[in-house]
């Protein structure tokens, strides 16, 4: 046999060797298998996460979206305490140490809408205190209502002599007379000290807090008041009873 014909014969020979080539072994093979292998991937992954889902939710242990991970029952209250005590900080607050449901509320003396909700926000707490820290934190309204900022002013001084709530309620009863006479006069019925109170008003001790809060507010973007930050959710005020409790119910089945 000639060399050409060898040659010619070898040639013959891989290309059908190239033809008949295993499926798996061509570029088209190869590319399919690829897929498969990440479709197969993407199946185990998520069966991995609906078996981890399935083990924690029956151990009662709660999804931490900021965290993203797990945490047992005892590590959930823990955090809520941390969370609660850093967003909390001086703030004026009532309720529990170790809540499950924070409420931060931003709030105007001034404010009517705050005014009328105030009702709502006692009876929550009565039905759900147990599982609620409840705080308040000074937005005032000054461009639409003068003299709203010396009723914070006063409720700061109030908050000095523990009785912060009580003197709340009274400015959000007084109908908007906030001179500093009436602010006086309000204290004077709590039975507190009322030169120190006076003192306290006159200087305006807590001017920066205030100030503090007020733009803690404007860098989250709250659009009014009252707005309420319920477990780190942005929500605005007006808030039925009903709607209240359609929120708790959705934090403690772990949907919020």
């Amino acid at each position: 046999m000639g060399v050409k014909r060898k040659i010619k014969d070898r040639i013959s020979d891989a290309k059908a060797k190239s033809y008949y080539k295993p499926w798996y072994k061509r570029a088209s093979g190869r590319i399919f298998l690829m897929f498969i292998a990440i479709i197969l991937f993407i199946i185990i992954y998520f069966i991995t996460q609906v078996s981890i889902g399935y083990y924690h939710a029956k151990k009662g242990d709660i999804y931490n979206a900021e965290l993203d991970t797990w945490l047992s029952q005892e590590q959930f209250v823990e955090n809520q305490k941390l969370v609660a005590d850093i967003m909390t900080d001086d703030d004026p607050w009532i309720g529990v140490d170790e809540p499950i449901i924070n409420v931060v509320a931003y709030e105007s003396f001034a404010c009517p809408f705050c005014q009328a909700d105030q009702e709502t926000l006692k009876r929550v707490m009565e039905t759900f205190g147990p599982l609620i820290r409840f705080t308040t934190r000074d937005y005032p309204t000054e461009g639409i209502h003068p003299g709203v900022f010396d009723a914070h002013l006063a409720a700061a001084c109030a908050n000095e002599q523990d009785v912060y709530w009580e003197y709340h309620d009274l400015l959000f009863e007084s109908g908007q007379e906030f001179d500093k006479k009436n602010l006086k006069l309000l204290a004077k019925n709590l039975g507190i000290d009322i030169s120190q109170f006076d003192t306290c008003l006159d200087d305006e001790k807590y001017a920066s807090e205030i100030r503090q809060d007020y733009a803690s507010g404007v860098e989250l973007d709250i659009p009014g008041t009252p707005t309420y930050i319920i477990n780190g959710e942005v929500i605005g005020g007006g808030l039925s009873y009903e709607y209240w409790e359609e929120i708790i119910g959705y934090i403690l089945k772990g949907e919020l």
